[in-house]
């Protein structure tokens, strides 16, 4: 769905902006932009075929042609230009979820740091200490959260994995369409540790199903989507996969 990559992108434009130390103004833009398309109920490709672009709130003429040319081309040229004007890697810092902006600029102005591998050697060698902004807490945190992004792509604990489900059970759980939904796989059997999120729905309109999972708030990418099934990773870095049957 082009709306949830259009966010995605639009959040990533404004995080690579204040990276930059960029306009204020023009970051939260991009920010407020990405929140109100990940809350449309229509597809961009509609608004944009319509000349509706300018309806969204927050979307100004710069914003709707950049959205345009998504959705005409596939891709977003000062988009790529703007990634490119950024040290290979650094944009990966982001995927930490305890480093925002303003930290990945800090850490790469004071000690070149443009990778994950860099940050945990810099740690280890505790380089970290006293920068003018990094905290002894900072550092704790910034640990936590590099744990956290490689147990994200390992196995996460079953508290978590709960966390992350209950926001899609609460979701599809009131749609109309829906007769019955349950857990399958490890969180059904209350595994001590979970890798994916699997979801099975009892539902004679599997499309709209389908449909309401992948605008649940918090999805960052859609793997595949088909009529019966599909599968995503959320911004906590989760797979979670659904199954529609009758």
């Amino acid at each position: 769905m082009k709306n949830l990559e259009i966010s995605r992108i639009f959040r990533e434009i404004a995080d690579i902006l204040e990276i930059k130390g960029d306009n204020p103004f023009r970051i939260r833009a991009y920010q407020r932009a990405a929140q109100n398309i990940e809350g449309l109920t229509e597809d961009l490709e509609s608004y944009a075929e319509g000349e509706r672009l300018r309806e969204i709130p927050g979307v100004g003429e710069d914003l709707a042609n950049k959205i345009k040319e998504f959705v005409q081309t596939g891709d977003i040229k000062a988009y790529q230009k703007l990634k490119k004007s950024l040290p290979p890697g650094l944009l990966n810092l982001l995927d930490i979820p305890t480093i925002g902006p303003k930290t990945a600029k800090l850490l790469y102005d004071k000690l070149k740091i443009k990778s994950i591998a860099d940050l945990e050697r810099a740690i280890r060698s505790n380089k970290l200490k006293g920068i003018f902004g990094i905290k002894e807490k900072t550092v704790e945190n910034i640990i936590k959260g590099i744990e956290l992004l490689k147990r994200g792509k390992e196995r996460m604990i079953l508290a978590e994995a709960d966390s992350v489900a209950s926001k899609f059970l609460q979701a599809l759980g009131k749609l109309p369409q829906v007769k019955k939904i349950c857990f399958a796989g490890s969180l059904r059997r209350q595994k001590e540790t979970v890798r994916d999120i699997d979801i099975l729905v009892s539902s004679s309109q599997p499309q709209k199903v389908i449909e309401a999972f992948t605008r649940v708030r918090g999805v960052k990418q859609i793997l595949a989507k088909g009529p019966t099934k599909s599968s995503l990773r959320t911004d906590e870095d989760v797979q979670v996969d659904c199954r529609v049957v009758p």
